[in-house]
């Protein structure tokens, strides 16, 4: 079958060849009401196949961007990385292309200044509030992922009530000396997981102790490095670890110190990344819900994309306690 020519648009419509082309390259001066007749005769004959005429014919890029900082790892198996390829995923489903952006500070990508992407999924909790403040005030679709501020769409994971629930899982075990260690609390994810430790702690009538909190540095030596820490000062039986890669690195630690897992110290962790599976002995963690987070993320925004004026909502999602080896029933060590 031919592709449509201007030409064949144009006596369609009524008008001249002329006006066509203004229309659909949205330069020049064309009545409103026109040039919306113009793009409906247009989409209708099929005259745009490829995306880029038919960008120009629907006035939309079909592109999705996926903003993410630096700071935060894409490789394969990790939580980001295993993120992006589920939201990519989705977006196949929906016959959008993904453009991936990475930032180190408030500056707005290339892809926001030349308007390449029809709706933003903002990933991580390190981007700074005065970029996504900037890209909100652009009027551009846009979900914070893994992320959360008032007045911004949000698909998140309910950190407290994961925490609290991998917390509770060791008191009931008869832990009493629970630590919580993390790369850092410069961070929303895991401030929130230290809150839900808190919180645990005090529902089930035991006092907190600032000397059984320990920070490393992130990165995948940061567990090993806050484990470190933690047994210069103190020795607890239990550890909640921030996530998944901070528990492996403090199981290293742990057995640095001839201590085994989890006859004298038990450990949990918090993703379930893949790697849980492979450490030394499995990991106990927190299962994340990475797909399904991915699948509420685009399609909250498509529907942003169709209905711009909606309040924003948040969509917390709820994590599984899942019990491997790390965590075992042994006798609580006195």
């Amino acid at each position: 079958m031919k592709r449509p020519t201007l030409k064949a648009i144009a006596e369609q419509a009524g008008v001249s060849v002329a006006t066509v082309s203004r229309a659909l390259s949205g330069r020049g001066q064309v009545d409103e009401a026109t040039r919306q007749r113009i793009l409906r005769i247009a989409e209708a004959m099929g005259y745009a196949p490829d995306m880029a005429a038919r960008s120009l014919v629907l006035r939309r890029t079909e592109n999705i961007g996926f903003l993410i900082h630096a700071l935060q790892s894409l490789s394969p198996h990790t939580f980001y990385g295993e993120l992006l390829t589920a939201v990519e995923r989705e977006l196949r489903r929906h016959r959008y292309h993904l453009q991936f952006a990475t930032v180190e500070d408030d500056s707005l990508p290339t892809l926001i200044k030349e308007n390449r992407v029809d709706g933003l999924l903002l990933v991580g909790c390190d981007l700074p509030p005065s970029l996504i403040w900037t890209l909100k005030e652009r009027r551009l679709p846009l979900v914070l992922v893994d992320n959360h501020m008032p007045g911004v769409d949000s698909v998140f994971t309910d950190n407290v009530g994961g925490a609290f629930q991998a917390t509770a899982h060791l008191i009931r075990l008869g832990h009493r000396r629970i630590a919580f260690i993390a790369e850092t609390l410069a961070n929303l994810s895991f401030q929130e997981r230290f809150e839900g430790y808190r919180r645990a702690l005090e529902a089930h009538g035991l006092p907190f102790d600032p000397e059984l909190v320990a920070e490393g540095e992130r990165g995948f030596e940061g567990g090993f490095i806050a484990m470190g820490r933690l047994l210069e000062r103190a020795q607890p039986t239990a550890v909640v670890a921030a996530n998944d890669p901070t528990a492996a690195s403090a199981m290293r630690a742990i057995r640095a110190r001839g201590l085994r897992i989890p006859e004298e110290i038990t450990v949990v962790g918090f993703d379930d990344d893949p790697l849980a599976l492979h450490t030394d002995p499995p990991l106990t963690t927190m299962r994340v819900f990475r797909v399904r987070m991915a699948a509420l993320a685009v399609a909250r925004l498509l529907d942003l994309m169709r209905n711009p004026e909606q309040p924003a909502i948040h969509i917390c999602i709820e994590t599984q306690l899942i019990v491997r080896q790390s965590c075992g029933s042994y006798p609580i060590p006195s």
